[in-house]
């Protein structure tokens, strides 16, 4: 069962891999794409500690959570935890850069 979880939470990240696509009237797709590689680079500063805090946990209790088969589950659940964040950084990121979420 757990593995079951574990895998049904990898199959709905993958569902969410896509990169969105911003939009800024008169800028061209070359900058778009610079300024959002700017912010995902902010993104991932910003979250870098929380990434090393929850890689130390893992090291920790990892065997622990092997042993009680929540190991999957759990490394998802931080997963996406850490991409939800991050994708939060970046969308305040590009509409403070005077973006819009394009379709």
């Amino acid at each position: 069962m757990t593995r079951l979880l574990a895998l049904a939470a990898v199959i709905c990240l993958a569902g969410c891999a896509g990169e969105p696509q911003w939009t800024k009237q008169g800028v061209s797709p070359q900058r778009a794409a610079s300024d959002y590689a700017d912010c995902r680079g902010q993104a991932q500063e910003a979250t870098r500690r929380d990434a090393n805090i929850q890689a130390d946990i893992l090291a920790s209790r990892g065997r622990d959570w092997s042993q009680t088969q929540t190991l999957g589950a759990r490394q998802a659940l931080s997963a996406n935890e850490g991409k939800k964040q991050s994708d939060d950084l970046v969308k305040s990121c590009m509409i403070a850069k005077g973006y819009a979420p394009g379709e």
